[in-house]
């Protein structure tokens, strides 16, 4: 297969770092990848720009801060932005950063905060998700404009839809899922797809389209009906994320495993330009990320 060239400022708009040794995990982590630091990272973002995202086994945003910063100086001609976790421990330090904190997380690129519903946090529980979403448009200073970004069950989407798009003190908050929203080829054409592609066509709420393999193991062309309705409710409403290191999740324990084997990220990406016609395709990787990720400005 022919090596798939993404268009001039493109971005990637989901990938993790770890280095361990300078910005330890958390104790009670959930699974435990091995290193991939930042060199590794710059070197695999197969585009010009990039959104550098804190997974929930990282301890504070102490770690994605530093990458962040480091990345203007190591490959200055790349635009990496980022997405901070929100911990729902009352101790947490984003849950009680001051002003000045979280300017300087937006001037290192801080673009979002992500409520992860699987690791961390109770996302099965639309109630649970809720009062997260509240508590990050309560606390995060609304003049950054910085979205939201969650990973989370199809359904719970769905039960949430008429919060996110109703609820007053959300009315100015954009919204990212993760991992195409969690979507399997069996959810098309049911009542919660049906409610997340309404979000979709909404104008503030974007999917995540990557780590296909996750959402069809060993059949990533069953993601095509998925990405279809994805891009019928909205074609400005894709992002394309790679998920690399493609960390195993589901080994568990505080023993550094391998990445998911046969990972193809160019098949992927292959299959998705296929899929999308060419405008969809550059909206995607070019157009689309900016509104979210590409201001410079407070």
């Amino acid at each position: 297969m022919a090596l798939i060239q993404l268009p001039p400022m493109a971005w990637n708009c989901h990938m993790h770092c770890f280095n361990p040794d300078v910005h330890p995990f958390k104790p009670n982590r959930s699974y435990t990848p091995q290193p991939a630091k930042l060199d590794a990272f710059l070197n695999n973002t197969i585009s010009d720009n990039a959104v550098l995202v804190q997974a929930t086994i990282e301890d504070g945003p102490a770690g994605l801060l530093d990458h962040l910063l480091q990345t203007r100086t190591l490959d200055p001609s790349k635009r990496i932005m980022g997405t901070v976790v929100w911990d729902p421990e009352p101790n947490a330090s984003l849950r009680n950063m001051s002003a000045s904190g979280y300017d300087r997380l937006h001037d290192a690129g801080v673009r979002a905060v992500r409520v992860h519903g699987s690791y961390g946090g109770s996302g099965d529980d639309a109630g649970w998700v809720r009062d997260q979403f509240l508590d990050v448009a309560q606390r995060v200073p609304a003049r950054l404009g910085w979205a939201i970004s969650a990973q989370l069950p199809l359904a719970i989407w769905a039960a949430l839809a008429e919060t996110i798009l109703m609820h007053p003190a959300l009315a100015n908050v954009t919204f990212v899922a993760d991992h195409n929203g969690s979507a399997r080829p069996s959810d098309v054409g049911s009542a919660d797809m049906a409610a997340f592609l309404e979000l979709l066509a909404s104008g503030r709420f974007y999917v995540k389209v990557g780590a296909l393999h996750r959402r069809s193991p060993g059949n990533i062309d069953g993601m095509k009906p998925v990405v279809q309705a994805f891009v019928g409710a909205s074609a400005n409403a894709l992002l394309w994320g790679s998920d690399w290191p493609h960390v195993n999740t589901t080994a568990g324990g505080l023993s550094p495993t391998p990445p998911l084997a046969g990972v193809d990220t160019n098949a992927e990406l292959a299959a998705l330009k296929e899929w999308l016609t060419e405008e969809q395709w550059n909206s995607m990787l070019v157009s689309n990320p900016p509104r979210l990720f590409g201001t410079g400005d407070k």
